[in-house]
């Protein structure tokens, strides 16, 4: 009786310790907001607990379907016809890397790593911040929309007029006619036109000083009226989860910097693009990564005046799986954006030669990282001076020399021992530049 009682509590025992391995792996640590939620795949980043789904302790802990104190005590024979290891414990069947715990889910290139971007993409160029005089604008969207496509050579435009004045007079319905507008120019494959609206009431008290204006894409309604304290619109736009945002010539002023770019979580999930129409913008696009924003540059005209496309060569590129209003949203959720003073040039930064820039891969999963960076410019007399590698706080860590060439490429490994991001810039002969979307360890 005293042994069948010692060996009922080792098998309670052996299965509370089974059941105590299965726990924890709860997500920690890693509030991705939203854009960059690990635990999709196997968020490493996210718990760090590989008892989830490679925890040893869990899909082949030898103390509970092969304990040698139980069912093969070495003290007898061991005879692979009862305890055969290719059935009960063999590493080809039960804990077989090539099943469960293969190294291949971190690094081998037939499998995508964590939070990797991966696809096949074209870049289309867009206008992204445009006004008609249903603001302070000339002309009406019905008007803008053919120009930039016919005239401004433009794949994608999208009209912003001031969301205050979309308003006025009251009432009118205004956002509703661009969208018409919009719906008869847009043509799948062809010319992606839609409208957004530029927010820009918020205010610094007690000089009223303007804390930024912010472009946003996808909304079926306009934001109230008036909003000004900046929180405020921060709070409406969260409650539209799939709207998409973009802060609009920061710095243009110099409180234009939303509170030196306080970080809130929820919203970083969609504030997703920055944009580099003011002197300063390539310096505070640092700031604000270096403050925790996840964001893609874009580069737009901000048209005043009936030019849609033609009042310069600013473009903002948007590397897309097809050109349709879709694609596009899911081209700036996923931050696979460039921002260009060149109208057809283009630029790109990729890692492990498979994850777009935009992406944000696991810190846990590289201890070194390999990244492709390439520039383009089909004019022949358009070269590249240099490609430039960045990271935190506007480090420069590699500067690669093109000597005027109309396609520059490198690749470059580097060594990670923490969170980081890179950002790749292309300086050009005749001073136009291009800036990739970042890539995020983290």
């Amino acid at each position: 009786m005293f042994k069948l009682q010692t060996a009922v509590w080792l098998v309670l025992l052996l299965a509370i310790g089974a059941l105590i391995g299965c726990g924890g792996g709860g997500k920690s640590g890693d509030d991705d907001s939203g854009a960059d939620d690990d635990t999709s795949i196997d968020d490493d980043n996210a718990d760090g607990d590989d008892t989830v789904i490679d925890d040893d302790t869990v899909i082949d802990d030898d103390t509970t379907p092969d304990d040698d104190t139980t069912p093969d005590d070495d003290t007898t024979p061991d005879d692979d016809a009862v305890d055969d290891d290719t059935v009960v414990d063999d590493d080809t069947m039960v804990d077989d890397d090539t099943v469960i715990d293969d190294d291949t889910v971190v690094d081998d290139d037939t499998v995508t790593p964590q939070g990797c971007d991966e696809g096949e993409f074209t870049p289309y160029y867009g206008d992204l911040h445009a006004h008609t005089s249903y603001s302070d604008g000339q002309l009406t969207p019905a008007d803008a929309f053919p120009y930039g496509r016919d005239v401004g050579h433009l794949d994608i435009l999208v009209i912003t007029d001031h969301l205050e004045q979309l308003y006025l007079p009251f009432p009118n319905n205004r956002y509703g006619l661009c969208k018409l507008a919009a719906d008869a120019n847009y043509v799948a494959g062809q010319y992606v036109a839609d409208c957004g609206f530029e927010y820009g009431t918020g205010f610094t008290l007690p000089f009223f000083q303007s804390t930024g204006h912010a472009n946003v894409f996808f909304s079926e309604d306009l934001f109230p009226i008036l909003q000004l304290d900046f929180h405020d619109f921060y709070r409406t736009f969260v409650a539209h989860p799939t709207v998409i945002g973009q802060f609009n010539h920061p710095g243009d002023q110099p409180t234009q910097i939303w509170n030196n770019w306080e970080y809130f979580a929820d919203v970083d999930q969609n504030m997703n693009l920055f944009e580099f129409n003011s002197d300063p913008a390539w310096g505070l696009f640092f700031d604000a990564l270096d403050a925790g924003w996840h964001l893609s540059p874009t580069y737009n005209q901000d048209n005043h005046s009936p030019d849609w496309g033609t009042a310069n060569d600013h473009r903002s590129g948007l590397y897309m799986s097809n050109l349709s209003r879709d694609a596009m949203h899911e081209a700036m959720q996923s931050m696979r954006t460039f921002a260009t003073s060149d109208k057809n040039a283009t630029i790109r930064l990729m890692a492990h030669d498979t994850c777009w820039m935009g992406s944000m891969l696991s810190v846990a999963e590289f201890p070194t990282i390999t990244l492709y960076l390439e520039a383009t410019d089909p004019d022949p007399g358009d070269g590249y001076v240099s490609l430039s590698l960045y990271g935190p706080g506007q480090t420069l860590i590699e500067q690669h020399d093109c000597a005027g060439a109309t396609t520059c490429t490198d690749t470059i490994t580097v060594p990670v021992s923490g969170p980081t991001y890179f950002v790749l810039r292309a300086d050009q002969t005749d001073g136009d530049y291009l800036i990739a979307a970042p890539i995020w360890l983290q």
